[in-house]
C-alpha cells in the first residue's frame, strides 16, 4: 500500500510537470504571435478565418537550402515548387517535404544570382512559373530580371532541362532597389514587384506580362506605398517593412503580402486584401487589409503561396536546419440556419437551428430552449 501511494505521488508530479510545461509552451506561443499592427495610421483587424498547421518539413540536406520562394503546381496538383535564394535551384516537393523533382536546370539565362521569390500564373492559356532575380541587399548590383518558363509536369525525373525566358526591368526613379516579393494576377495578366526596405515603407510596382519585350530594359510602373513611415515607430523598427513574399490567389480574389523582421523587438505579419470582382490590384491595395491572426514568426520567413482561395502555405529561408512547411486553411462558416424571426417589445429574438439543435438568440446572446446560455 505504501508503494502504491509513492507511485501515485510520482505520477501526480509527472502530470503536474507536464501541465506546467504545456502552460509554458502556450505562453510562449502566445508571446511569439504578432501583436495588432498599425498600418496607414490605424490598427488592422485580425482575420480569424484561417487555421494553421504544420503539414511537413523540408529536408534541406536532400533538397535545397535557403528556400526563398514557393508556388503551387497547377499541372501536378499536390506539389509545391521551391526556389533557392543564392543557388539558382528549383525543386518540386509535396506538402510534406518529400522531393520528387531534385532539380531544374536552366538554359539561356543571364548570369544573375540572388533569386528572391517565385509565383505561378496563366498567360495566353499556358501555365508559367515566374522567378524574381532581383535581390540587391546593398542596392549596388542592378540588372533586375523576372525569369519565366512553362511549368513542367512533376515526374520521377531527377533533373529536367528548362529553356527559360526573362524580362529585364528597371525602376521608374532610375535608382537601384532591393526586392524580395513577386506576384502575378491572372485577371490582369500583370506582374507585381514589391521592394524590401529597412526602416521605411516598401513600394509596389507593376509590369504587364508579355513575350514581346526581348532584351530591351522595361520600366516598372509605381503603384503605391505599403503603409506610412510613421507606422514604423520612432525607431523605424516596428510595423510593416522588410517585405519578403507576396501572392495572389488563382481566382484573383485575395492578395497576400508578408514581411519578416529578425530584430528581437519586432514581429512578422501576413496581410490579406479581399478584392472585389471588378477591382484592380492597384485599387485593392489602396484599401486597408486585414492581419492573418494565426500567423506567427518564422525565422527568415521568405516564402508564401496560394493553393486556391481557401488555402495557402508558408516556409522559411532557414539554411541552418530543416524548415517546417505550414498550411493555412480557411474554415467554412458555421452551418447555422435562421428558422424564424420574431419581434417583442424589448429586443429582437431569433430561433436558430444548428447541427440538429434549436437555440434562441436574444440581445446577441445564445440560449438553449430551457433558458441556459450557451
Amino acid at each position: 500500500m505504501y508503494r502504491v501511494k509513492i507511485l501515485l505521488l510520482v505520477l501526480c508530479s509527472v502530470v503536474l510537470s507536464t501541465i506546467s510545461a504545456l502552460e509554458r509552451s502556450e505562453t510562449f506561443s502566445t508571446i511569439s504571435a504578432a501583436p495588432p499592427l498599425i498600418f496607414n495610421g490605424d490598427t488592422l483587424p485580425k482575420n480569424t478565418d484561417f487555421k494553421k498547421s504544420q503539414c511537413g518539413t523540408l529536408k534541406t540536406s536532400a533538397t535545397i537550402s535557403e528556400v526563398s520562394g514557393i508556388a503551387c503546381s497547377r499541372l501536378t496538383p499536390g506539389y509545391i515548387w521551391m526556389e533557392s535564394d543564392d543557388y539558382r535551384n528549383v525543386i518540386a516537393t509535396d506538402e510534406k517535404g518529400k522531393t520528387r523533382y531534385m532539380k531544374l536546370l536552366f538554359r539561356g539565362l543571364p548570369d544573375r544570382w540572388d533569386w528572391e521569390d517565385m509565383c505561378g500564373g496563366v498567360y495566353e492559356g499556358v501555365n508559367y512559373l515566374f522567378v524574381g532575380a532581383f535581390g540587391d541587399n546593398n542596392e549596388t548590383t542592378g540588372n533586375y530580371y523576372i525569369i519565366y518558363f512553362e511549368e513542367p509536369e512533376v515526374t520521377s525525373s531527377q533533373t529536367y532541362i528548362v529553356d527559360a525566358s526573362y524580362i529585364h526591368f528597371a525602376y521608374p526613379d532610375g535608382k537601384k532597389h532591393n526586392a524580395e516579393a513577386l506576384m502575378y494576377d491572372n485577371r490582369e495578366q500583370m506582374l507585381y514587384v514589391i521592394t524590401k526596405v529597412y526602416y521605411d515603407v516598401c513600394q509596389v510596382f507593376s509590369l504587364p506580362m508579355s513575350h514581346d519585350y526581348g532584351e530591351e530594359e522595361q520600366t516598372l510602373t509605381y503603384i503605391c506605398d505599403l503603409g506610412l513611415k510613421s507606422d514604423l515607430g520612432s525607431d523605424g523598427m516596428h510595423g510593416f517593412h522588410l517585405v519578403t513574399a507576396a501572392d495572389i490567389s488563382p481566382d484573383g480574389r485575395y492578395i497576400l503580402i508578408k514581411n519578416h523582421n529578425n530584430n528581437i523587438a519586432s514581429y512578422s505579419y501576413v496581410l490579406l486584401w479581399q478584392r472585389e470582382a471588378d477591382e484592380s490590384v492597384s485599387d485593392a491595395l489602396m484599401r486597408q487589409p486585414e492581419q492573418i491572426g494565426c500567423y506567427s514568426y518564422e525565422w527568415q520567413g521568405e516564402a508564401m503561396c496560394w493553393l486556391d482561395s481557401t488555402t495557402f502555405y508558408t516556409t522559411s529561408d532557414e539554411d541552418s536546419g530543416d524548415p517546417p512547411i505550414f498550411k493555412y486553411v480557411k474554415t467554412p462558416p458555421s452551418a447555422v440556419e435562421e428558422v424564424e424571426a420574431l419581434e417583442d417589445d424589448n429586443a429582437r429574438i431569433k430561433l436558430l437551428f444548428n447541427k440538429g439543435n434549436l437555440y434562441i438568440r436574444k440581445n446577441n446572446r445564445l440560449y438553449s430552449l430551457d433558458g441556459r446560455e450557451v
